[in-house]
């Protein structure tokens, strides 16, 4: 029932099987989101009870009359159900088998009982760890069920933590698309190629500095990273607003930082909850209904179902709008897909209410369906680019999966984590006197594979520098955010508008490389882009005819399985001269591939011989590269053609030693009716020579040398 969900009512004209494939077996698209609770059927839902780690899950389910129990089945929802494992259930002490799912996807399982086996009371069902080492039980509940035998109904490559149960399930496999968001709807100053992003911190004891810096690197959207006061009347209002007025008489747009001090999206203080005690009905609960803590003795997990919670956390973005400011920013957007579906839309809907278009972001954390509600969305798991100890450092295989996700048009930022150094994991490498300060590179990926940079994560130390401007090394850094920013500011049109240019898709399944938790393809990925294949991923949940028109060739990354509808898509694009190399995946798709190559290669690319025999096949079926990069070893390059034109820009970002005498070539047939000769310039923000030596145009064919690569260089033709 998505009209339950306050979805706006925008309804797309195909059904848009989005994440979840049902098996064909099962018709249940046409069937409405949470059917299985409206059944005339009783539903008898699951408690977890705790048991010891890495031992069997255990569940009770208390059945009132056990006659009452007709045709009684057990619905589940399992991760890691590959079918070499052996996975069972316990129920009352008699073992079902269950049926093996493809590795990698979360299953949806309908599990016949017989009803002697069942009792009035309580009944104990576990899942015994033998076989199946690795599966994991998300949902469980008994229902009445129409199955004579256990079999997999529904498939999911949507990572767990998105569909933590099967209500979640069932919405997503009833999706429409509706509140998707548009192009069109788009704010005009968000459009990718045009923010330059500030949200490292506001110290508003040093707010002269703070605005001469984002005049120095060229800031036009600043996050207001502080509570919003509820007390209009208060001087933290005074100043709140102060701040959104400042920043936008100086031409810099706001981003609202997700709520007050006390509740926020997906959090909500303990001192909150002492002050307001009928705020506990907030609180997200396990299945004993124990509060679930987020930061133990400081706040919990809330609960978004609840109507009153969200009103509550949209009080803070009513203020914000009516302040002033020109985007929202929503953190640890995660959960269940239906609830912040719902969340999303609220705020939609306050702000249609107000006659506003206010861009939403969201940090979804790899929720691609949620992130389609949102108009930003941001990156995550991303690491400083460079080769560190011998280790080739990268995010382009990240880049390639948001730009597909945002179907080519929308904004996602991208940042290098770690706030503060000092932590396990921070994504920084080059930190010198406590102090993140490689910032150029990071900044030259993410503008050459179409994302805007945050300037973000920096440090107490590092951010204290900058303002008091008594440190040499974070002044360094801050010289070179200010200059690269300069550059992008300076360059708008080149990164405005453009589409990428690839001759080879990637079809693969909907799940961002830094969430993949089970088949770990992101060795190939990284291969692709540092063996300069100029490709677009193709996501598995959109396959259609037109999604494929154009490639040379397919890549199929180890797909285990695919529904009807993909499978015949990928068929007729064969049939029609498209090239297909699989590696891995399902024996359907390796009877139609034009080439396959094992499961192993994901991980055995790494090593040289197989890359470079993995690179020939490629070769083969896709023909002469788009880009050839010769004398540098650690240079990626990524292709665009500004939209409605012949210019075509070339980004290239070495992530290694400055390397001089690069050779390139350009293969623009097909791509290019002709290539002016005299339009060819070479544009970096660095110190290097800005004159291309030895070019040559041959029909479509470009080819000249870089005199010297430090870590930026673009190329313009036409």
């Amino acid at each position: 029932m998505c009209h339950e969900l306050a979805i706006r009512e925008e309804t797309m004209t195909r059904r848009c099987c989005f994440f979840v494939m049902l098996v064909p077996v099962v018709a249940c698209l046409g069937t409405p989101v949470y059917s299985l609770q409206n059944s005339a059927g009783k539903v008898y839902p699951a408690i977890t009870l705790p048991g010891e780690a890495g031992g069997p899950k255990n569940y009770v389910i208390r059945i009132g009359d056990v006659k009452a129990a007709a045709n009684p089945g057990l619905v589940i929802l399992a991760d890691g159900l590959d079918s070499a494992g052996k996975g069972s259930v316990d129920v009352n002490g008699n073992i079902y088998a269950i049926p093996p799912a493809p590795a990698g996807l979360l299953a949806k399982i309908v599990i016949p009982l017989r009803s002697d086996h069942l009792r009035s009371g309580l009944n104990r069902i576990s899942y015994p760890k033998s076989g199946a080492t690795s599966y994991d039980v998300l949902d469980c509940r008994l229902e009445e069920v129409k199955e004579s035998s256990a079999r997999v109904v529904g498939l999911s490559y949507l990572p767990k933590a998105a569909v933590p149960s099967i209500a979640d399930f069932d919405l997503v496999a009833g999706s429409t698309g509706a509140g998707k968001r548009r192009e069109s709807e788009l704010v005009p100053w968000a459009r990718r190629g045009l923010v330059r992003y500030y949200r490292a911190g506001i110290d508003f004891n040093h707010l002269d500095r703070l605005f001469e810096m984002f005049k120095e690197a060229r800031i036009n959207l600043a996050m207001l990273q502080t509570v919003t006061p509820e007390d209009l009347q208060s001087a933290e209002y005074k100043r709140y607003k102060n701040f959104i007025d400042r920043c936008h008489a100086a031409g810099i747009k706001v981003m609202f930082d997700g709520g007050t001090g006390n509740v926020r999206l997906n959090a909500i203080s303990l001192d909150s909850v002492l002050l307001h005690p009928e705020w506990r009905d907030w609180i997200a609960k396990d299945d004993l209904g124990f509060p679930r803590w987020r930061t133990p003795g400081r706040s919990f997990w809330t609960d978004v179902k609840n109507s009153d919670y969200r009103k509550e956390v949209l009080k803070a973005a009513e203020i914000a709008v009516d302040s002033g400011a020109d985007a929202f920013y929503y953190d640890w957007a995660i959960g269940g897909t239906s609830d912040l579906m719902r969340f999303f839309n609220d705020v939609r809907g306050m702000t249609d209410r107000k006659g506003k278009n206010i861009p939403i972001y969201g940090n979804c954390k790899g929720n691609i369906l949620v992130e389609e509600h949102c108009d930003f969305t941001k990156s995550e798991g991303t690491e400083e680019a460079g080769v560190w100890d011998g280790r080739w450092v990268h995010n382009v295989a990240q880049a390639r999966f948001y730009y597909a996700a945002g179907e080519g048009w929308k904004p996602y930022e991208s940042k290098y984590e770690g706030a503060d150094p000092g932590r396990p994991d921070p994504g920084a490498h080059d930190v010198r006197d406590g102090m993140k300060l490689g910032w150029k590179r990071p900044i030259a990926e993410a503008a050459a594979f179409q994302s805007f940079f945050a300037i973000a994560e920096a440090g107490r130390k590092l951010l204290q520098g900058w303002i008091q401007k008594d440190n040499d090394l974070a002044m360094t850094a801050w010289g070179d955010i200010c200059r690269y920013n300069t550059f992008l500011a300076d360059n708008e049109d080149l990164y405005t508008d453009v589409r990428t240019l690839s001759n080879i898709g990637l079809v693969a399944p909907a799940v961002i490389p830094s969430f993949e938790m089970s088949l770990q393809r992101a060795p190939l990925y990284n291969a692709l882009a540092e063996l300069n294949f100029m490709y677009d991923v193709v996501l598995l949940s959109r396959l259609n005819d037109n999604s494929l028109a154009g490639y040379k060739a397919i890549v199929i990354p180890d797909v285990p399985w695919t529904d009807e509808n993909q499978l015949r898509v990928i068929e007729r694009y064969r049939k029609a001269g498209g090239q297909v190399l699989t590696v891995g995946s399902s024996e359907e798709l390796r009877k139609i591939a034009s080439a396959t190559l094992p499961d192993s290669l994901c991980q055995d690319i790494q090593k040289q011989p197989v890359r470079d025999d993995f690179r020939r096949e490629l070769l083969k079926l896709s023909g002469d590269p788009l880009v050839t990069v010769q004398g540098a070893g650690f240079v990626i390059a990524n292709l665009v053609r500004k939209q409605g034109t012949q210019r075509v820009i070339a980004h290239f970002v070495n992530y290694g030693q400055a390397a001089d005498n690069v050779n390139v070539r350009l293969n623009l047939a097909g791509v290019v009716k002709q290539v002016d000769p005299k339009s060819i310039r070479l544009l970096s923000p660095d110190n290097v020579p800005r004159q291309l030596q030895d070019v040559s145009v041959n029909e479509a064919t470009v080819t000249f040398t870089m005199p010297r690569i430090d870590v930026y260089d673009v190329v313009v033709v036409n």
